[in-house]
């Protein structure tokens, strides 16, 4: 029988692996710049995205798991369940995690800055030794990083827990090696910057992927008619500036001679801009998309739906997470046992036992997520501060850019693993479907006759019948050993709620996308596609 669960689970996470990696390929090939290429950024990016996608797919494995280890009808665990059959399913998870972890460790700290700079010191009169020399060096600096991140761990020692954490569950969580607490606290890092990136690009996503979709793009008729428009007014400039010279000897001054130059190059991407419009009026492709214009609208409106469940689960399990903590700030509000019901929760709950339904709608939720961060980071870019660094779009991200994106990606998935298990889905991801008989006889469960005595799994269930998931003990040991962590991602997660309203806000008001700027941005640099927008 164990045999037989684990080979399941483990084939169908194999397989999810497989299209991850296919998935990976086809985007980071979507997403390159056509003529701009390097084989090293581009198969540092599909093996990253991959990875991380890989790592979020191991969740339901872990839940199907230790669900599987208990009869739902009498709230018992299974004969064949023992603690040493458990233990060692727990272990075969615990070492793909770390396996896992230990990987993005790796391309975070050292292969993708060192494929970044390796782009970098491209040169002709630079031999490949001197281009591997000078990229090692520099990457000489996050190594550095993640060496300081690891002696700090090392030091560091959870303070002992109060009396009310007399729970098996919390020793559970503190019964942990020294390693185990380094790699833990370094990706807890990696985390933290992750839920930056999640706050800055994702949750401005989640409400301009759905709504996009709804208000779809600009009419043909109407953007030809406002390029048209802003091209006469160009002209009329420049016929004015130069008039002002014309028929005398008099030397153009530099600001006019800078302001021509700055019209003429308005002048020619408002062409490029008209010709594409005028292509795309005859574009068959167009045509296809005009017609299943509704249906685009149809899906848009879907995912807003989704999009607001998420949000609204997220809040009630935030809102959740203040009264019904036994440890409060103390762990970062770690749910002991909910009270207000969660929507998405309860879904995934009740598929987890019909695996691997719960599996399906766990990629679908990942994957929509992914897609959530990518609309955030084209709509805003790559950016520092105020400053635009790198501009994504189909067909024209250039490798630096490509590089940085996986990272952005890279953390905010990682972080994303953190969100689904604390805000989400939290009962899920702790415990799946496990449920635990609460009425004793002689000093013996049995729930035959008191079916209503058979609960959920909770924080404060007995430990020999509930089993928590690998993934909820390393999420919740980092809000442990290290409560100013947990405080941050708690209200880092207020911060998200309140970053999402704002940009529904902003993306309602906003104007419906162009049809043409995707087509220019391979014709036209960054500072003169900003001199264009500023000047419509």
């Amino acid at each position: 029988m164990t045999a037989t669960l684990v080979g399941i689970a483990w084939s169908i996470y194999g397989t999810v692996c497989a299209l991850f990696i296919c998935f990976s390929v086809f985007f980071t090939r979507h997403y390159q710049h056509k003529y701009e290429k390097d084989a090293l950024a581009t198969s540092v990016t599909i093996v990253a995205l991959a990875l991380v996608l890989s790592c979020l797919a191991l969740l339901p494995v872990d839940i199907f798991l230790v669900s599987s280890t208990v009869n739902a009808q009498t709230g018992l665990k299974f004969d064949w369940a023992t603690p040493d059959v458990i233990d060692q399913m727990k272990w075969m998870v615990q070492l793909v995690y770390y396996l896992c972890y230990g990987c993005i460790g790796v391309f975070c700290f050292f292969l993708i800055p060192f494929a970044y700079f390796y782009f970098e010191e491209e040169d002709i009169d630079i031999s490949r030794g001197e281009r591997v020399k000078n990229a090692l060096k520099y990457t000489s600096f996050f190594v550095l990083i993640s060496v300081f991140l690891f002696l700090i761990a090392l030091f560091i020692k959870p303070t002992r827990p109060p009396p009310e954490w007399d729970l098996d569950w919390f020793k559970a969580i503190l019964r942990e090696t020294s390693g185990e607490k380094t790699v833990t606290f370094v990706m807890a890092c990696l985390c933290l910057l992750g839920m930056l990136i999640f706050v800055g690009y994702t949750a401005p996503g989640l409400s301009l992927l759905p709504i996009n979709m709804i208000k779809g793009k600009r009419k043909l008729d109407e953007e030809e008619e406002d390029v048209s428009s802003q091209l006469a007014v160009v002209r009329e400039r420049q016929h004015m500036l130069q008039a002002k010279y014309a028929g005398n000897n008099k030397v153009m001054s530099t600001r006019d001679y800078r302001a021509i130059e700055n019209l003429e190059d308005e002048e020619r991407i408002l062409l490029r801009r008209q010709q594409n419009i005028q292509e795309d009026q005859h574009s068959l492709w167009k045509r296809v998309t005009r017609f299943f214009r509704p249906l685009e609208a149809i899906l848009g409106v879907l995912t807003l739906i989704l999009t607001l469940v998420i949000v609204f689960s997220m809040f009630l399990t935030i809102v959740d997470k203040v009264s019904s903590s036994l440890c409060g700030k103390q762990c970062g509000y770690i749910i002991t046992h909910p009270k207000i019901f969660n929507p998405i929760n309860f879904i995934f709950v009740n598929l987890a036992k019909w695996f691997p339904l719960d599996y399906v709608f766990m990629v679908v939720l990942i994957l929509y997520f992914f897609m959530a961060t990518l609309s955030g980071l084209v709509a805003i870019g790559i950016r520092f501060l105020w400053v635009n660094l790198y501009t994504i779009r189909p067909g024209g991200t250039a490798p630096q850019g490509l590089l940085l994106m996986t990272v952005l990606l890279t953390l905010a998935l990682l972080a994303l693993n953190y969100v689904v298990s604390t805000v989400v889905v939290p009962g899920y991801a702790h415990f799946g479907s496990q449920v635990y008989c609460n009425y004793t006889i002689g000093g013996q469960r049995d729930c035959t006759d008191h079916r209503d005595a058979i609960l959920p799994c909770d924080v404060q269930a007995p430990t020999d019948i509930c089993t928590p998931t690998t993934s909820s003990i390393l999420i919740d040991r980092v809000a442990i050993d290290t409560p100013v962590l947990g405080l941050i991602f708690y209200y880092l997660q207020w911060l998200f709620l309140v970053v999402f309203v704002v940009a529904g806000l902003v993306a309602v008001c906003k104007r419906p996308r162009s049809n043409a700027d995707s087509q220019t941005a391979d014709d036209v640099d960054e500072e003169q596609q900003r001199l264009l927008d500023a000047s419509s």
